[in-house]
């Protein structure tokens, strides 16, 4: 059975590598191939197409063809390669860097009627665009570095339109939740609301704004007529400002992606036409690393530096596994949360993370033992000057006329907690 799956991010992350692994197991004899177009104007194309090379061989113990096809302007024997690769590939995939360079290059070769070929209903092929790709096939591709970085008045591109010829009225959002902008708003694939209202007043009143969240997959089963989405986020159908917000988990029939406004509101179902609501999320990365940095600050309070450095050395080993991730600005975050929790348990270690208390009590009780037993003697001078001494040390001690003397430190050597 063919299947195009569109993915708002986090393709090479480890919060997808199940769904990888599972459209992988679908198919008979998985071969699978990777894109380089998307990124083939970058300096670093090759180290790029490596690191998605070794993700496969890691995580599935597959090999994983390199399609290359940085631009147009290579050699027609190299173009003919690069088509073979392709259609000898059952598992198709393509993922970041610059949706209207991808288009560019795409648009005038044989690759948009090869994916269509692959997504024959009689055909068992996975075709899988995530991130920048996933913007070229609908009506519309986004050219969203053109406006959010260049400053181009905000504009569609004609797309592939590979949705089109599947039936569907649509164009395609990745990044849907972003909040890379911290300051100022970049959801919706960084336009943020008042530029995504611009944009869509240029759409067709039919056409549907299909916004994939980060570390969220929508997968459309041509041969079973059935889609569900997979991930951390949901998929929000949008048009003339109002939306449909499915979360992860939902399972549905095409027909409800061509005519999402027809259906009916429960539980269960995909919630009614309403105005957008901001889904804001910090990334994935950042999720799972909290829960260390909490562990990390009661490891302080109850003074383990074993347990604090358990774990550092775990958002350690979280930042390896995510090395791959095209999300690199919430992965940056926590790099610099990392190291600001090592300078911390340096600190602390500095000040010294034992409890001083449980350092002095033999000595100091051993001192207040022989007090108490020179004041039963009538030698109250000379417990005097035992007690003036301790206080002269930061040991302050309470006489009880119905029990031993008490004492605590009137200042405490603490760990920088």
């Amino acid at each position: 059975m063919s299947q195009l799956v569109l993915m708002g991010s986090g393709e090479t992350a480890p919060s997808l590598v199940p769904l990888h692994r599972r459209l992988l197991a679908g198919l008979s004899t998985p071969r699978a191939c990777w894109f380089d177009t998307p990124y083939g104007f970058q300096e670093n194309a090759e180290i790029l197409s490596q690191k998605t090379v070794e993700f496969f061989q890691t995580n599935f113990s597959l090999p994983l063809s390199v399609v290359r096809f940085p631009n147009d302007e290579i050699p027609e024997v190299e173009k003919q390669k690069a088509y073979s690769a392709a259609e000898g590939s059952s598992y198709l995939f393509s993922g970041p860097g610059s949706p209207s360079y991808v288009l560019s290059q795409w648009k005038n070769t044989v690759f948009p009627s090869l994916f269509l070929n692959k997504l024959t209903p009689s055909e068992s092929n996975v075709v899988l665009f995530a991130s920048a790709t996933a913007c070229t096939v609908g009506r519309h591709c986004l050219p969203v570095y053109e406006i959010y970085k260049v400053g181009q008045k905000p504009h569609w591109l004609d797309g592939l339109d590979l949705l089109g010829s599947l039936g569907f009225n649509a164009v395609v959002l990745p990044h849907f939740n972003n909040t890379v902008g911290g300051n100022h708003d970049t959801r919706f694939c960084y336009l943020g609301e008042n530029r995504l209202r611009r944009l869509e007043a240029q759409l067709d009143p039919q056409t549907w704004i299909w916004g994939v969240d980060e570390h969220t997959a929508l997968v459309l089963d041509l041969k079973r007529s059935e889609f569900e989405v997979f991930g951390k986020g949901g998929l929000t159908l949008r048009r003339q400002g109002q939306s449909i917000a499915w979360p992860s988990g939902t399972r549905g029939s095409l027909s409800d992606l061509r005519s999402p406004g027809s259906l009916e509101t429960s539980a269960s179902e995909p919630v009614a036409l309403t105005s957008p609501v901001e889904l804001a999320t910090q990334g994935l990365i950042t999720d799972l690393a909290r829960k260390h940095e909490t562990a990390f600050e009661e490891a302080l309070r109850a003074r383990s530096g074993q347990g604090a450095a358990a774990e550092l050395a775990a958002l350690e080993q979280l930042l390896d596994e995510w090395s791959g991730d095209t999300d690199q600005h919430h992965r940056q975050l926590v790099r610099a949360r990392f190291r600001g929790l090592l300078e911390r348990l340096g600190a602390s270690a500095e000040a010294g993370l034992q409890d001083p208390v449980e350092q002095l009590a033999p000595w100091v009780e051993s001192l207040i033992a022989i007090r108490a037993e020179v004041r039963g003697q009538g030698q109250f001078a000379l417990a005097d000057r035992v007690r003036d001494e301790l206080s002269r040390l930061g040991v302050e001690v309470r006489d009880n006329a119905s029990g031993p003397s008490s004492w605590s430190l009137k200042r405490t050597n603490s760990c920088a907690c």
